[in-house]
């Protein structure tokens, strides 16, 4: 197989799971939620055409062709971040150059206090340079562990507390409800039990991140990430949504205009409702520049108003 972008995010989700031993214990660090790693792994063993782990009642173990796997990831990521780290110091690093990343579609949503933190650093420092980057969730993290940026705001799923390695900042909460094109099952009735119901037979896109999106008692049909679409992508959503095909979870803010045109219709909105806790993220250790902590400190005032 020739390796994409979307294979090496599945071996590192791969490499986190295997190296914690479970699911359960690569959520806190991954971020995301149970059922979105299990996505992942089962999309990896598809790609792959092996079966990487057994997990059930029996517990977690990497299968033998598991083992082989972990190996050789081991030695392709390393490798890779080994070559990164060569090419950034090619590159040298100018103490004016500030590097964000973020995730798709929260540009719209008016409580983002990212604009208004960049505005005030580009005030505060003269020949500032700041680059701003969209990258899906798992590649977010990634990057920033890898030291090739300084901030990253994201919508995160750690419930207890957040990996040890990262420094977290609550900024704002984004919500999310349910919504379809007026084709669908659920846009040809406005009562909220027929929705529910016809809820209940419909594929539904959501937040890779999220955890337990929704409730318990309804089934969400995660879209498994592959070369065309990626779990962790609103924008992938809201196509799929528009094009009458799912049922969307999508934020609030972002679906607002389709709402307006009436191309989309919330879906019981007076039951099903998602809070994303929006953070901005950095790593505990390492050299801070003076532009990065200047910003990470805007966003603290600006989070706290």
């Amino acid at each position: 197989m020739r390796l994409s972008d979307i294979d090496l995010r599945l071996l590192r989700v791969f490499k986190a799971v295997a190296e914690l031993g479970g699911f359960v214990k690569a959520q806190g660090q991954l971020g995301i939620s149970q059922p979105a790693i299990s996505a992942h792994i089962a999309n990896l063993e598809q790609r792959l055409n092996v079966r990487l782990c057994n997990r059930g009642r029996q517990g977690f173990s990497l299968t033998p062709a598991g083992h082989e796997v972990l190996t050789e990831t081991n030695k392709l990521l390393s490798h890779l971040d080994s070559y990164a780290s060569k090419l950034n110091e090619i590159g040298g690093r100018a103490t004016q150059l500030v590097r964000i990343g973020v995730v798709d579609c929260m540009a719209t949503d008016v409580s983002n206090p990212v604009s208004k933190a960049i505005e005030k650093a580009n005030a505060a420092f003269n020949q500032l340079r700041i680059r701003v980057g969209v990258y899906d969730y798992l590649d977010n993290l990634t990057e920033l562990r890898a030291g090739r940026l300084d901030i990253i705001v994201v919508g995160a799923s750690w419930e207890a507390q957040a990996p040890e390695d990262l420094e977290t900042l609550h900024l704002y909460d984004e919500k999310s409800g349910l919504y379809c094109s007026p084709e669908h099952p659920c846009g040809q009735s406005m009562d909220t039990k027929t929705q529910e119901a016809r809820l209940k037979d419909s594929k539904i896109s959501a937040h890779s991140f999220l955890n337990n999106p929704i409730d318990e008692h309804l089934e969400i049909h995660l879209l498994e990430e592959n070369a065309e679409v990626s779990q962790g992508n609103v924008e992938s959503t809201a196509y799929l949504t528009l094009a009458g095909t799912h049922v969307g979870l999508i934020p609030n803010h972002y679906a607002e205009h389709w709402v307006s045109a009436g191309k989309l219709i919330p879906v019981a909105s007076e039951l099903y409702q998602v809070i994303s806790q929006i953070h901005a993220v950095r790593l505990r250790s390492g050299t801070r520049n003076d532009v990065a902590a200047h910003i990470w400190d805007r966003l603290k005032s600006l989070s706290a108003k």
